[in-house]
């Protein structure tokens, strides 16, 4: 497999969002400790002899616990901010480009991994389309969707409602009822869910507020106009709640998405 150092296309607006929360987007997400549970979800559903392209590698804290598990790993992202970071982690083995125009060559790609990809901005049509022109027949493609289960605390409603008002026609859906039908369009054939893993961790409702301040958002919605009220809004209902300085211990699970491409 060979990776283009050179961008399929200019960064553009997405990318220079993610530019401005790369300092703090490992902390906002879980840090090392969720990043280290995604890699021992998708190690064992990788071949340790074959290279692995992170699309959307971001700053390649999965990727670089992948490779510690034993994996040569390959990232190609659209924010230089992100991979800053990344390059940091995995050295030369990452590249500018877009999801959607993989500088990539066709059939080259045994198999492919995506941590919190497609709810993020890009065209899922064309990253899944991609996919398939680089995947090489029978190679895999692992998915591990943002959207995995919501939590149901009084946070995980808030902020799920707050997901459902910015993308109300569910555009950065990542579900499989989703991706799946897209994915057949283009010869990559859903297979289930091949890892599920329950989740739990606790963060307090000003902590999450001040996570939205930071960005959370930012990159998989443009948050602006209408959307900063919506976000605003959200955060005053959030530091609203009973106790809002006191923790809750937020349950959900962590799935992997399995597609191949037909041979």
């Amino acid at each position: 497999m060979r990776v283009s150092t050179v961008a399929s296309s200019s960064p553009g607006r997405p990318a220079a969002e993610f530019d401005d929360i790369a300092p703090v987007y490992d902390e906002s997400r879980g840090g090392t400790a969720r990043a280290a549970g995604f890699a021992e979800q998708l190690a064992p559903l990788l071949d340790p002899a074959l290279p692995v392209l992170d699309i959307g590698v971001g700053t390649g804290i999965v990727a670089a616990e992948l490779t510690a598990r034993g994996h040569t790993v390959h990232g190609i992202d659209l924010s230089p901010g992100m991979l800053a970071r990344a390059r940091a982690r995995l050295g030369a083995r990452v590249a500018v480009g877009d999801a959607g125009r993989l500088p990539v060559r066709t059939g080259s790609v045994d198999q492919a991994v995506s941590t919190w990809l497609l709810h993020a901005g890009p065209d899922n049509r064309a990253v899944l389309a991609e996919v398939a022109r680089v995947l090489r027949p029978g190679g895999r493609y692992l998915v591990v969707p943002a959207g995995g289960t919501r939590p149901t605390d009084d946070i995980g409603v808030l902020v799920g409602e707050l997901e459902d008002r910015l993308d109300p026609e569910g555009s950065r859906r990542d579900g499989p009822e989703w991706l799946a039908p897209i994915a057949a369009a283009h010869g990559l054939v859903y297979e289930g869910t091949a890892s599920e893993r329950p989740t739990s961790f606790a963060v307090s409702p000003r902590a999450m507020a001040e996570s939205l301040t930071r960005g959370l958002f930012t990159g998989a919605w443009a948050v602006d106009g209408e959307a900063t009220r919506l976000v605003d809004e959200t955060r005053a209902r959030l530091l609203a709640l009973p106790s809002p300085d006191t923790p809750r211990v937020r349950r959900g699970a962590d799935v992997v998405l399995l597609f191949h491409r037909e041979p």
